[in-house]
């Protein structure tokens, strides 16, 4: 009877497990959603994923061509990862960023090697639009300029500094009009267009950056294939080009 009595006690504690309409529920109910008006949010509930494919709590397969927003090229759920994860989290799971560490030292190191010409120093920030705030700032700091000329088509992060980087329509909302961002006509410029070429589109940025003044420049912020606004590659001899 205790013995019954006490399994009854340990199932009856158990937590519910939610529904994939429950989960989706709660996470509108209690949680914000970026990039999209909130009463039009639709999420999908995930459960968990393996390999390429993530499963809906009723079991539902789907492939994730997104990786997730890029970072988890390796799959899910793949064993060295979890392996590494776990060894690291039972050795040491926090460091502040002042202290030196075994990992932060081999990782930097081989990021060194990587990284090309003189570039052996790194700063590891906790994502992209933290990282590019760091660098704009270091630009600014290094050079004694304040402009930094970014591309219209372009995202670069969600932050305050980041949002005035980028130049694609999502910014307008929340743009706080950075005075030291100059945006710049890039070779796509949308279906009623052609691509512009190589020369064409150098030639605006040079003109762009004669009338701001050079020596206001501190730096010009790119992404060598656009990505969230449609994968555009530039034509050949654009990046050689910026780079001169």
């Amino acid at each position: 009877m205790g013995a019954r009595y006490g399994m009854a006690l340990e199932t009856s504690a158990r937590p519910h497990v939610l529904s994939g309409e429950e989960i989706v529920a709660l996470c509108r109910q209690y949680t914000l959603y970026d990039w999209t008006a909130q009463s039009a949010v639709d999420p999908i509930a995930v459960d968990h994923a393996k390999g390429v494919y993530f499963y809906t709590p009723d079991g539902k397969r789907i492939i994730d061509f997104n990786s997730q927003f890029m970072s988890v090229n390796a799959g899910h759920g793949d064993p060295r990862i979890i392996d590494a994860i776990k060894r690291q989290a039972e050795k040491l799971a926090f460091i502040n960023p002042f202290m030196a560490h075994e990992p932060r030292a081999r990782l930097g190191k081989k990021l060194a090697e990587l990284l090309p010409g003189d570039i052996n120093k790194v700063f590891f920030t906790l994502g992209g639009a933290e990282a590019n705030e760091y660098a704009v700032k270091m630009a600014r700091w290094v050079t004694g300029r304040h402009k930094i000329v970014s591309r219209y088509r372009s995202y670069h992060g969600a932050t305050a500094g980041a949002i005035a980087l980028t130049g694609d329509p999502r910014r307008w909302a929340n743009d706080i009009g950075d005075s030291g961002v100059v945006h710049v006509l890039d070779p796509y410029h949308g279906p009623q267009r052609d691509v512009d070429s190589a020369e064409e589109s150098l030639r605006y940025l040079e003109e762009t950056i004669q009338l701001e003044g050079p020596a206001t420049i501190a730096g010009f912020i790119l992404e060598p294939v656009t990505g969230t606004n449609g994968i555009l590659i530039p034509p050949d001899g654009y990046l050689q080009g910026v780079r001169e």
